[in-house]
């Protein structure tokens, strides 16, 4: 079923061919792991999220490339850490790594992890530059047709595949001349040697929904791996004040993404420091949130983002709101009904405090979730009915995670090649 959910990522990079190929930034040697936030891949590096045509590399269909990040589904060869990127394309295009390289032939690992319920087919493309074509517009693409089976993880490494190689001009992406399947070693020794060019791999082929993650790039220098986690968040809010007994304050919070982008609709929770840990004081929808509070006696807080399958969770620094000594403390309580206690609100709450739901407990899903990337959309401005101080279960550690239909979230950077 095509999910409703989706939003658009970004525009895209091109692989262009002048004098000579320009490459992006290097890669550090060695085996490292880069923890991608959302679909926003490291500005400047050589892998970065692509679109091509299923039939030819420039064949491609206007589409959106419209990335979700969610829960992983499980497999017993899943990737390394809790969520993955997920694609519902229309069919006709794929969508994956591009990864650009100084030389084809001495890349040692091009591939991806790959989960689709239904089963879905793909594409790769290796392009690559024979020593003689140096300081032109040519430039060989090789084709691969690609496939994942359904309802399980697959680890696809595209380096040892045969390709379809046709010369192009990059200038005008115009066919220049075509040969027959090759692999990729035996290919580059006939064309004279090793040259710069790129890998690039996609899935989506036929429409249906797939999850991705650990896209992976390697020489025998190292190999650098792709892991797609949640986004980042920071809540701030509140600070150490000291009020007179009985008086009301507002407590406010305000969430962004980790490098201060606005969210949409995230959960932002007051919790206050029990004997035992924290305690829930009231929960509410943010990104902006107040809760007025009376307490009793000196009284520390602070406010809390839960993790979700779109947001990686997150708090605020402690903060203690000190309550004053009264002017006559051996004065005898009042009598007067109408007095409320120091520890109640002043108004009535307009509805009850609220544990956080029983569908947000910690778990991990038993079914694939995926949620869609959240717009940052305006915050509606935020009931304030005041919160009677009394002691009620903290979620723990982490709610369940929503479907990602339900979610939407922030954009990231998203990157096409190869374009003119």
């Amino acid at each position: 079923m095509r999910r409703a959910t989706k939003v658009v990522a970004g525009a895209a990079a091109a692989l262009t061919v002048a004098a000579a190929i320009a490459l992006p930034g290097a890669e550090a040697s060695g085996d490292a792991t880069v923890v991608v936030h959302g679909a926003a891949l490291p500005a400047g590096g050589r892998s970065q999220l692509n679109l091509v045509g299923c039939s030819s590399v420039f064949g491609r269909t206007t589409e959106a490339i419209a990335p979700m990040v969610g829960i992983a589904p499980d497999g017993p060869s899943g990737p390394d850490g809790r969520r993955s990127l997920a694609f519902d394309l229309a069919g006709g295009n794929a969508v994956g790594p591009v990864s650009y390289v100084d030389g084809v032939d001495a890349i040692t690992d091009a591939g991806v992890s790959v989960y689709a319920p239904d089963g879905t087919t793909g594409v790769a493309y290796v392009g690559y530059q024979a020593p003689e074509d140096a300081g032109t517009t040519l430039m060989w693409i090789g084709r691969a047709d690609l496939s994942a089976a359904a309802g399980t993880w697959t680890s696809v490494d595209v380096r040892g595949l045969g390709y379809v190689w046709t010369q192009y001009d990059m200038s005008t992406h115009e066919q220049v001349a075509e040969v027959g399947a090759s692999g990729i070693p035996a290919f580059v020794q006939a064309m004279g040697g090793d040259g710069a060019g790129f890998y690039a791999i996609g899935f989506g082929c036929d429409g249906h929904a797939f999850n991705t993650d650990a896209w992976r790039i390697g020489t025998s220098d190292g190999t650098t791996t792709y892991d797609f986690e949640g986004y980042s968040t920071k809540v701030s809010g509140g600070q150490d004040q000291t009020i007179a007994p009985g008086e009301t304050l507002r407590l406010g919070a305000h969430v962004t993404s980790g490098d201060g982008a606005p969210l949409g609709s995230v959960r932002v929770v007051l919790e206050k420091k029990v004997d035992d840990g924290w305690a829930v004081v009231q929960d509410r929808t943010g990104p902006d949130a107040t809760v007025p509070v009376r307490p009793r006696e000196d009284t520390t807080y602070r406010w809390k983002v839960y993790s979700t399958a779109m947001v990686e969770g997150a708090e605020s620094a402690p903060f203690t709101v000190t309550v004053q000594e009264p002017d006559d403390p051996t004065a005898p309580p009042s009598d007067d009904p109408s007095t409320p206690p120091a520890d109640e609100p002043s108004d009535p709450p307009s509805q009850e405090p609220s544990a956080p739901a029983s569908s947000e407990a910690p778990a991990d899903p038993a079914a694939p979730a995926v949620e869609s990337t959240p717009p940052a959309d305006p915050a509606t401005p935020d009931p304030t009915p005041m919160t009677v101080e009394q002691p009620a279960d903290a979620p723990t550690d982490a709610p369940a995670d929503a479907p990602a239909s339900e979610q939407p979230a922030p954009p990231g950077a998203a990157a096409e090649a190869p374009t003119g």
